[in-house]
C-alpha cells in the first residue's frame, strides 16, 4: 500500500519538493499541493460562475 501511494503521489509532489528548502525532515509539499488544488478549484468555480451569469 505504501509503495502504491508513493508511486501515485510522487509525480505531483516531486516538482514542489525541488523548489522547497530543506526543513529538517518535515515535508510540507502535500500541504502546498492541496493549497494549489484549492486555489485552482476556486479560480475555476469563480470563472465558470462569471461566464454563466
Amino acid at each position: 500500500v505504501g509503495n502504491m501511494l508513493f508511486r501515485l503521489t510522487e509525480p505531483a509532489l516531486r516538482p514542489i519538493r525541488r523548489f522547497m528548502p530543506d526543513l529538517g525532515g518535515i515535508d510540507i509539499s502535500p500541504i502546498i499541493l492541496l493549497l494549489i488544488i484549492f486555489f485552482i478549484r476556486q479560480f475555476l468555480l469563480t470563472t465558470v460562475v462569471s461566464l454563466v451569469v
